[in-house]
This record gives C-alpha cells, structure tokens and sequence, in this order.
C-alpha cells in the first residue's frame, strides 16, 4: 500500500475493499507480509549530460536513507547492489558482510561515459534475485535518462527474467526534459504494472530521496489480503482499495 507520508501498517480486513469486474467480494483476512524482504538495488553510473554536475551527494544521501527507513520496519532484509553503464557490474551480493553496502553507497559516482545497459541489467537482476526467499523479492532501480545501450532482445529477456522471479519493480527514473530511450520506457512501464511496484520520475536529482521514501514506505506496507470469490467465477478485472486511501498496488506473488 503506497503512501507519501509513511508506511500503513496498521490496517485490517475492514480496511480494505475488493472488487472483480465491479463486483463487491468479502474480504476474510489482512496481515502485514511476514515472509523476508530481499532487496535488490540497480543504479546508473553514466555521467551526466554537458553541463550538469554529478548527482553524487543526492545519489548517496537518498539510497542511504532508503536503505534505513526499508530495515527500520523489516529488520531482516536482505540487500545487494549493482550498477549499470557500458555492463552491469555486481557491486554488493546477497549475504554480503555487514558494513559492505553502507561502504558501496558511499562510494557511488556517476563517472561513465555513453550509454547505460539498463535492460541488461534487469535481466541479471532477474537471475540474482530468484536464488531469494519468495515471495517478497524487489528490484529498485535508479536512473539518469542515460541512453539505452542494450539491444532490443534485451526488451523481452528483461520482462521474462523479472517475471519469472516473481520480483516486483520499483523504478526511479530522473527524466528532466531530455528525451528519453522508448524503449527503456517501455520495459519499465510494462514490468511495473505487470508485476507490481511502481514508475516515479522525479525532474532532477533533489527528487530522489523523496521518491525514494515512497518505495521504502510501501515496501514497508506490503499485505497478505484474502477474499472470497463465487465457484466457477474468473473475473477479467480485480481492484483493491483501502478506506485510508492509501494506493494499493497488486503484486502476483509467485511462491
């Protein structure tokens, strides 16, 4: 359940309303997600365009404070880091020693130059993740409208890799008024409303941390909700919303 002021995670079976195909469900059941978070986080390090100074210090404070506000409400979670320009480069593994992504976040700098392979990537970070505990496995990605340097084969492997480990998508996507790569665009979208999560695009690095909070928050705020649905019925449209008006985003938990 998305909220910009913080996670909601006080709410119950009343709480929530369920509807397929406009048809009212009863909702029997509403708990807060138990199972281990696994977290994976991909950040472009391409150089900024002409002119424009290094993200540097929003990069790191926003992942930093990230990280925190995510372990404040799942102290268990487990993280890893990679960065993407010219390839995708593991920085920080799963299990990784205590203090090792403190120390990579620190020592992030946008210092590459051309384009990013941020659909590549995903379909690393597909692979990686699927080794995690199910069901509640995130891909949180960072970019900079970087230009799009994989193939269009990497289109499909991305959506499939990503699906395929029942992994949610939370992109941050600095856009600015630059033009954008269509088809990194269309991926992103495509992924996140597929499998869950969300598409933010902040106007430029400032943003970041903000945003950020958003996909900490909801992270934080993630539900097992159960309903009752009539014998023989297969709807073509659910819907959950909730009286507090928090965003709900559906997630295809795959276990």
């Amino acid at each position: 359940v998305a909220d910009a002021s913080g996670p909601l995670r006080d709410l119950t079976v009343k709480d929530f309303v369920v509807t397929e195909d406009n048809q009212k469900r009863e909702v029997v059941a509403a708990s807060l997600a138990e199972e281990p978070l696994s977290v994976l986080i991909l950040v472009d390090s391409t150089q900024p365009r002409m002119g424009s100074a290094p993200p540097t210090q929003d990069l790191r404070s926003s992942l930093t404070t990230f990280v925190k506000t995510v372990q404040a409400h799942n102290p268990g979670a487990s993280f890893a880091l990679s960065e993407f320009a010219g390839a995708s480069v593991p920085k920080v593994p799963f299990g990784g020693k205590p203090g090792d992504l403190d120390a990579a976040i620190g020592r992030l700098f946008p210092n590459q130059q051309g384009s990013a392979v941020l659909l590549e990537a995903l379909v690393d970070a597909g692979k990686q993740i699927a080794t995690q505990p199910a069901p509640r496995r995130a891909i949180v990605s960072v970019d900079f409208n970087s230009p799009e340097g994989s193939d269009e084969r990497s289109m499909k492997a991305a959506a499939t890799e990503v699906r395929n480990a029942g992994a949610t998508l939370w992109s941050v996507s600095v856009r600015g008024t630059a033009v954008t790569t269509p088809s990194r665009e269309e991926v992103l979208n495509r992924i996140s409303q597929a499998n869950g999560g969300l598409r933010l695009m902040p106007v430029d690095a400032s943003g970041l941390e903000p945003n950020l909070k958003i996909v900490a928050n909801s992270l934080a705020s993630q539900y097992t909700v159960a309903f009752m649905r009539p014998a023989g019925a297969s709807p073509k449209t659910t819907k959950l919303e909730t009286t507090k008006g928090g965003k709900v985003q559906l997630t295809p938990w795959m276990r």
